[in-house]
């Protein structure tokens, strides 16, 4: 995914951002896990019951989910948050329907890259699915 991030931050088109959209929502995200977090089969962080993201108010001071892109890497660097993984689609859904989130704001795991999925456009995600159409933050 961070590679994805990198594309889109040198082409900055729709098309790109539409590709890392349905990737973040096909894929397991980094977090900041609250609660108890457990591990899957494979030994890696996965969410337990009463489980809750981290959020962040980090550039525009609005209320995000904090999410990881590559949370295996992510998880490893030096004073990383990232402790837990969430399915991007949950983590989408989760934005949409909060009304106290803006949307998520996700860094990637190996260059100083952030990109902001907005409220609008998690619910579009939720309620349609993924195309180029969909609107960018």
């Amino acid at each position: 995914m961070s590679d994805l991030m990198a594309e889109h931050a040198d082409k900055n088109s729709a098309e790109s951002y539409a590709q890392f959209l349905t990737l973040f929502r096909d894929s397991v995200v980094g977090v900041v896990g609250i609660g108890t977090v457990t591990h899957d089969a494979q030994g890696r962080p996965a969410t337990g019951p009463g489980f809750s993201v981290g959020r962040t108010t980090h550039g525009d001071g609005q209320p995000r989910i904090l999410a990881f892109a590559d949370p295996e890497t992510a998880a490893q660097a030096p004073g990383s948050q990232c402790n837990a993984g969430v399915p991007g689609q949950v983590l989408l859904k989760m934005a949409a329907d909060n009304p106290a989130c803006d949307g998520i704001l996700v860094n990637s795991a190996t260059r100083p890259i952030s990109l902001v999925i907005s409220k609008k456009t998690a619910q579009s995600a939720v309620g349609q699915g993924f195309g180029v159409s969909l609107p960018r933050p």
